[in-house]
């Protein structure tokens, strides 16, 4: 394949062999108009607005989102599904009721009341400390003795 280019005035004047008069136009920078940045910018910002509407109200997406909601129905419908499923099985059963016995056992024995102790204890050290750190970040109300002596 050869490489075509577009012909200049001059190799179209010689083909023909006829004698075709061109004006060529002097152009110069004071001829060429300020590019106005504003308007051009005004003017992207409509057609990426156009584009967002057009892709917006496209067919394809309104295809992808009505498959995304299907898609997401049938995902919901089967984690439903199988929760009902499991709820019901023997297995589930048993785990509950081991659930319920462990509760039982920790509630009335002295390990379910030092834990609750121990968190409790924990907590209540935790707001001390959160208190000490709120104090150093508010400034401290000079009493009146101290503001009378600074005068």
């Amino acid at each position: 394949m050869t490489e075509e280019t577009t012909p200049s005035v001059e190799e179209i004047k010689a083909r023909l062999k006829v004698e075709v008069p061109v004006e060529e136009e002097d152009v110069t920078k004071a001829d060429v108009k300020n590019p106005d940045v504003t308007e051009e910018l005004r003017e992207f910002g409509k057609q990426f607005a156009d584009t967002i509407r057009s892709a917006w109200n496209s067919a394809e997406r309104q295809r992808l989102e009505t498959e995304l909601r299907d898609g997401m129905r049938s995902f919901a419908d089967e984690v439903d599904k199988a929760i009902q499923e499991i709820k019901k099985s023997p297995a589930a059963d048993r785990v509950k009721t081991e659930a319920v016995n462990v509760r039982d056992k920790v509630q009335s024995s002295d390990v379910g009341h030092k834990t609750r102790v121990g968190v409790a204890q924990g907590l209540q050290v935790l707001s001390e400390q959160l208190a000490k750190l709120a104090e150093r970040f508010t400034p401290a109300e000079k009493s009146a003795s101290e503001e009378e002596s600074a005068e």
